[in-house]
């Protein structure tokens, strides 16, 4: 399943905001953040989720799992992102904005017909889910708009390089379809080179602000593919 968190922008976003799917260029804030938080990238490649799918021994219980958990971040989301829209004066960060809340109302309103799970009511998140939710909202609630570009950042790009990692996978591998779906920069790249536009019209972004947002963000995904895997295992039990 590819990240249901992931901005998948159309040919009619890209024409309607100027939009640029080049990598952002080095020096450019994208970079900057992914350069000074790539160890922690590394981290996340090599927790026991990512290389159990990389390996296809990744127990299908706790991958269902950790879907259901992430569940309740997307829940949590849209309202986080609606918020930050409505207080967004530049159109292009107000779309792609409103773009992320009608990503994950989407996602959430197919999630209950894959897995039997009606809302964020239902599922008993792991406290790094309830964390992750609740930094996104701090930041929707409480910070320039243009820092929710900066802390979805990590889970539009990572997702992608972590399956370019893997990349083409086994046709085999019970996981493939999360490599191949993930494989997908344009939403991430489209994201770095407007924060690109958005300086050059509104000034700089604060970086010490933003790489404080960045990565926590990052250590929260790495935290969440990490603690997918310590979760307790079904097993059968002998009937007597």
């Amino acid at each position: 399943m590819r990240n249901p968190r992931s901005i998948r922008l159309t040919a009619q976003d890209l024409r309607a905001n100027n939009l640029s799917v080049d990598p952002p260029p080095p020096d450019s804030l994208f970079m900057r953040l992914w350069n000074a938080c790539y160890n922690i990238a590394v981290q996340t490649l090599n927790t026991d989720f990512i290389q159990g799918i990389h390996h296809n021994s990744l127990d299908p219980v706790k991958y269902g799992g950790s879907n259901v958990c992430d569940a309740y971040y997307c829940f949590k989301g849209a309202n986080s992102y609606l918020a930050a829209a409505s207080r967004a004066d530049d159109p292009v960060l107000k779309a792609f904005l409103l773009k992320k809340y009608q990503s994950y109302e989407k996602y959430n309103q197919v999630f209950p017909t894959i897995w039997h799970i009606r809302d964020a009511a239902s599922v008993v998140p792991m406290e790094i889910n309830i964390k992750y939710a609740q930094l996104e909202a701090d930041v929707a609630s409480h910070y320039d708009p243009i820092m929710c570009l900066v802390v979805m950042l990590p889970c539009e790009y990572l997702w992608y390089w972590l399956s370019d990692r893997m990349y083409p996978p086994d046709p085999s591998n019970l996981y493939a379809p999360w490599i191949n779906d993930n494989h997908y920069p344009d939403g991430a790249y489209a994201v770095g080179n407007y924060l690109e536009t958005y300086q050059q019209v509104h000034g700089p972004i604060d970086y010490n602000s933003a790489l404080a947002i960045y990565s926590a963000a990052m250590n929260c995904e790495k935290e969440s593919f990490a603690a997918a895997t310590k979760s307790h295992t079904l097993f059968n039990k002998s009937r007597g």
